[in-house]
C-alpha cells in the first residue's frame, strides 16, 4: 500500500541517482582536460559548463550542483556565487532561450581540412583515423566509441567495420579513396603504429605527454575533437559550437543524398531499418 512518504523517498533516490551521473560526466571531462576535478578551480566549472551545449538548463543547474555538494561532502571550498561561474551558467541558459540553430554537419570540404591539420603525433594520428571511419562509415557516436580494434578488417579494396549491435554485428564497409590522405586503411594503420594495441578500444584518451591510454573515448571527447579539429582548420566559430559527435554521421548522409546515392543502399550503409528516418535529412536538403 502507497503511504505519504513514498513519494519523497523515491524522488530523493532518483535525485542522488542523477547527482552521482552528473558527477561522473563532470570527471570524465576533466580527465580529458587533464584537470582535476575536485578542488575544481572556478574557470575549470565555467568551462564545463560552456561545453554543455546539448543540454536543457535544469540539467546544467542540476550538474552545477552536483560538483558543489561533492565538494562540500570532502569539506573542499566551493563558492558558487563566483564571477566566472555566474557568467557561465547565465550564458548558456541564454544560449538555450534563443532560436535553435540546425545543428552543425562536417562537409567534405570540411573534413579534408580537418584531416590535414591532423601532426604526425599520437593525438594528431588517432584524431586523423576517428574522423575518416567516423564520417566514411557515418557511424554513430555510440558506435565510434565502441569500436574494439579487432573490429578493423583491412581488405584489398577496403577497411571492413564490424559495428556492434542488439542481436549482433554489422559489416560496414569503408572503400579506399585514391587520395592517400583521406584513406581510411592508411589512417588506421598509422594509428596503429604508436597505440601498439591488438585489442580493446580502438580510439583512447592521450595524456599531455602524448602516452596512449586504455580507456575508450567518450562521447562528448568526440565533439570536443571535432570542434578542435574545425577550429584548428579555421572553420568559422558559430559553426564549430554546433558541431558534436553527430556531425561526421549526418555530413555523410548529406553528402550520399547530394550525390544521388540510392536510398536503399544509404539505408543499409546508415544500419536504418526504416527509409523514412533519412526524410529530415532530405528535408535539411531541401532548404538549402
Amino acid at each position: 500500500m502507497t503511504t505519504l512518504a513514498d513519494p519523497p523517498v523515491r524522488e530523493a533516490t532518483a535525485t542522488l541517482r542523477a547527482y552521482r551521473a552528473d558527477w561522473v560526466h563532470f570527471t570524465r571531462w576533466c580527465a580529458d582536460q587533464a584537470v582535476s576535478p575536485i578542488p575544481a578551480r572556478p574557470e575549470v566549472v565555467a568551462s564545463y559548463l560552456r561545453s554543455l551545449t546539448e543540454f536543457a538548463p535544469a540539467t546544467i543547474r542540476r550538474r552545477l550542483a552536483a560538483i558543489g555538494k561533492m565538494h562540500r561532502f570532502n569539506d573542499v571550498a566551493w563558492d558558487v556565487r563566483d564571477t566566472r561561474i555566474r557568467n557561465a551558467l547565465a550564458a548558456m541558459v541564454e544560449q538555450v532561450r534563443s532560436p535553435a540553430l540546425p545543428p552543425g554537419i562536417v562537409t567534405p570540404d570540411m573534413l579534408r581540412a580537418m584531416v590535414a591539420r591532423c601532426e604526425e603525433g599520437a593525438r594528431g594520428l588517432r584524431d586523423r583515423c576517428l574522423l575518416l571511419f567516423g564520417f566514411a562509415g557515418a557511424l554513430r557516436r555510440s558506435e565510434l566509441v565502441g569500436l574494439q580494434v579487432e573490429d578493423v578488417r583491412i581488405e584489398p579494396a577496403a577497411v571492413v567495420l564490424d559495428v556492434r549491435e542488439e542481436g549482433g554485428e554489422q559489416p560496414v564497409i569503408l572503400p579506399l579513396p585514391q587520395d592517400r590522405a583521406l584513406c581510411p586503411a592508411a589512417a588506421f594503420a598509422a594509428w596503429q603504429q604508436v597505440a601498439h594495441r591488438l585489442t580493446g578500444p580502438l580510439f583512447r584518451g592521450i595524456s599531455r605527454g602524448d602516452r596512449v591510454g586504455g580507456r575508450a573515448l567518450t562521447p562528448y571527447a568526440v565533439t570536443r575533437i571535432l570542434q578542435r579539429r574545425a577550429l584548428m582548420a579555421e572553420v568559422p566559430p558559430d559553426t564549430v559550437a554546433r558541431l558534436s559527435a553527430h556531425a561526421l554521421r549526418s555530413g555523410y548522409i548529406m553528402d550520399a543524398l547530394r550525390r544521388g546515392m540510392e536510398m536503399d543502399a544509404l539505408c543499409r550503409h546508415t544500419r536504418y531499418r526504416d527509409p523514412r528516418a533519412l526524410r529530415p535529412y532530405e528535408r535539411q536538403l531541401a532548404d538549402e
